[in-house]
């Protein structure tokens, strides 16, 4: 019996070791691969999916995941077929599927015409951009597909430009800037002919899109390790935290926000010099690395030779345009005043495997919950309403409204800032900076809205004193939406339009929203015929982005619904044009 048993543990031990040594010849070879180059040891995320199949799966419904993909039937968004052609500045677009193919043939105002083939995409949530490969560049188009409005556009329509005569304004290079945030790991391999000043690239990316490898960085060691089921029944056996591959959520809150801020908060090399580097071998930082060690983010302050990024920050230095969200977040109290272990980053309300792929957020933290959970003193209703001001089920009580004000533009929409603040309305009135007060109360005055202030929270505003400048008592949305900027009267067109927090009479806000039909940026515009179609269907919404002579018909069409204030409206308006302090705002994203 005794000799049964040893015969049987020692074949049972030796089958052990046959297929332990099975299972370690067939592990893949990862680590080493693109050795020499900025993406070594980075994978495709497909080699991802074979242990990680949920993780996949939620990654994959993300707009992260179809940011840039190659230009396939299931890929191209835009109408290609039948509502095909667009006319914009004299040039004319027709986009056309040519089996497995999509062309854009522009023709000029002089009958020359150009037949792009489109290779990439760009996008899959607002708007998606094309690109094209010409003589081995990728170059972005000028015309791309609203997926909101579901028509074609130039991107004259989308990015923060005033009207231009140039029809190809937008038309440029994707390696040395898309490529950038846009995918994972760019290398743009920029080449110069000797005695000469043109720039040649030859881009590589480790993968299209923004997939694993921007939040886990390298994970060849990893993937090699765990192809094996000892280390793997290890790791889970002894919560072994050594596995070779970064987890954001298991960082401290400063390299978390790192990973995030990488793309999400506009940035230049560190020192300068680096941007040889860049755009040569490429993109250094890997996710759980010191962001600061490679990059800074760029300020108010931050110029390159001649270009100043200023106007992209209000007066006071907080971001107005998304893709700062990074830099909204460093100057919070939440972040600079947490305890170390208790600080707020991007993963405090976002998450890439949960909640609404539109924004990434579980559905309980687009609610007061996000903020409760530090600030559990206000959870009661009645704290609530003591510390808002508001009675406690009112938008004048919710978190985000107050502290996370909708004063940030990006891509056609507006949305809340990452700086999170007290409401200030005496910034308006002394910087020009949008408040939180006047979101919600567009009918009453910037005036008003500080002595209000200064009456329910007497302590904090007991310095601030109303504006002695008269415009500051006339509505401020009206006043906004012709006075202002133009990102500022793109923010007032909006919330006039609906688009926020307030509860008006929208017949009020019309008449208003009428003369802003006549903004030369148009995006003022866009927000404006958004406002109007959604409250008035008497008349087809205005094109915004028409011809001066449909934009002038539109214009006229929509002051006849309003005869008996359009004199009254368009002297107001003009009076606060004339003294409007224009910021010119260019901003291609």
């Amino acid at each position: 019996m005794r000799t049964l048993v040893l015969k049987s543990l020692v074949l049972t031990g030796f089958a052990v070791v046959v297929v332990a040594a099975l299972v370690w010849a067939a592990q893949p070879e990862y680590r080493g691969i693109r050795q020499g180059f900025a993406d070594a040891d980075y994978l495709d995320s497909q080699k991802c999916l074979a242990c990680h199949e949920n993780h996949f799966a939620s990654w994959a419904r993300t707009h992260h995941s179809r940011m840039t993909q190659e230009a396939r039937p299931d890929t191209v968004l835009g109408d290609f077929e039948r509502d095909n052609q667009l006319e914009y500045l004299g040039v004319k677009a027709r986009m056309e599927r040519r089996g497995e193919r999509f062309t854009m043939t522009l023709t000029m105002t002089d009958g020359r015409q150009q037949v792009y083939t489109v290779d990439r995409t760009v996008g899959s949530r607002r708007i998606q951009q094309y690109v094209t490969k010409q003589d081995g560049q990728y170059v972005r188009l000028p015309v791309a597909y609203d997926l909101m409005n579901r028509r074609w556009m130039s991107l004259n329509g989308s990015f923060f430009h005033a009207d231009s005569e140039n029809f190809f304004q937008h038309q440029t290079q994707w390696d040395s800037n898309c490529v950038f945030c846009h995918n994972v790991k760019a290398q743009p391999h920029m080449q110069t002919a000797p005695n000469a000043s043109a720039r040649r690239f030859e881009t590589e990316v480790a993968e299209l899109g923004i997939a694993c490898g921007a939040c886990h960085g390298q994970s060849a060691t990893h993937a090699e390790e765990a192809s094996s089921p000892f280390t793997r029944a290890w790791w889970r056996l002894t919560k072994n935290e050594e596995r070779k591959i970064i987890n954001p959520r298991k960082l401290t809150a400063e390299r978390s926000l790192m990973v995030c801020g990488h793309c999400h908060g506009q940035r230049v090399p560190e020192p300068m010099a680096r941007i040889q580097e860049v755009m040569t071998k490429g993109d250094p930082f890997n996710a759980g690395e010191d962001l600061s060690q490679y990059y800074r983010p760029v300020t108010q302050a931050t110029k390159i030779g001649d270009f100043s990024f200023a106007n992209r920050f209000w007066a006071n230095g907080a971001p107005r345009l998304t893709a700062y969200e990074y830099q909204g977040l460093l100057h919070s109290a939440c972040f600079t005043k947490g305890e170390p272990g208790n600080r707020i980053n991007c993963l405090t309300c976002h998450s890439m495997h949960e909640g609404d792929v539109k924004g990434m957020i579980k559905p309980e933290n687009r609610t007061d919950k996000a903020c409760l959970s530090c600030h559990q003193q206000y959870e009661a209703p009645a704290a609530l309403a003591a510390h808002s001001k508001h009675k406690p089920d009112s938008t004048g009580s919710r978190c985000y409204n107050c502290h996370m004000p909708r004063v940030v533009y990006g891509v056609m929409s507006v949305h809340p800032t990452h700086e999170i603040t007290v409401p200030d309305a005496s910034l308006t009135a002394t910087q020009a900076v949008p408040n939180a007060c006047s979101q919600c109360h567009l009918d009453k005055s910037v005036n008003w809205a500080i002595a209000e202030s200064k009456r329910l929270w007497p302590q904090r505003f007991a310095h601030t004193a109303v504006s002695t400048d008269e415009q500051f008592n006339q509505p401020e949305g009206p006043r906004a939406l012709f006075a202002g900027d133009a990102l500022t009267r793109a923010l007032a067109a909006e919330a006039l339009g609906g688009g926020g927090p307030a509860q008006f009479d929208a017949q009020w806000a019309n008449p208003w929203l009428s003369e802003a039909l006549s903004d030369n940026y148009p995006i003022v515009r866009f927000f404006a015929a958004n406002g109007l179609a959604a409250s008035e269907k008497r008349l087809p919404k205005p094109d915004y982005l028409g011809t001066a002579s449909v934009r002038q018909t539109a214009y006229e069409r929509w002051w006849s619904l309003y005869p008996s204030t359009r004199q009254a409206i368009t002297e107001l308006a003009g009076q606060w044009r004339a003294r409007r302090v224009n910021v010119d705002i260019e901003v291609g994203e």
